[in-house]
């Protein structure tokens, strides 16, 4: 079981590290996670604000990802 969560953390980090649409839906589909996003900008949000929330992504990764938040008006609250 263990093997399979790394799996899936480190797929997901390269996932969300790519910024590549195409590979984060991949992952997504792979892993069965919902894709709820009913817009382009919904469904960048999304990766940016799980981005700020991953303690293993650098400094850089994060303050890059709070950057694209804060210029396209939302927050990084995960509800």
């Amino acid at each position: 079981m263990k093997k399979v969560i790394e799996a899936f953390v480190e797929e997901r980090d390269n996932a969300l590290r790519s910024l590549d649409k195409d590979k984060i839906l991949m992952y997504m589909k792979k892993y069965g996670v919902p894709n709820f996003a009913t817009t382009d900008l919904a469904f960048w949000a999304a990766v940016h604000k799980a981005r700020v929330h991953i303690t293993t992504f650098t400094k850089s990764e994060i303050d890059f990802s709070r950057e694209w938040l804060k210029e396209h008006g939302f927050n990084e609250r995960v509800v």
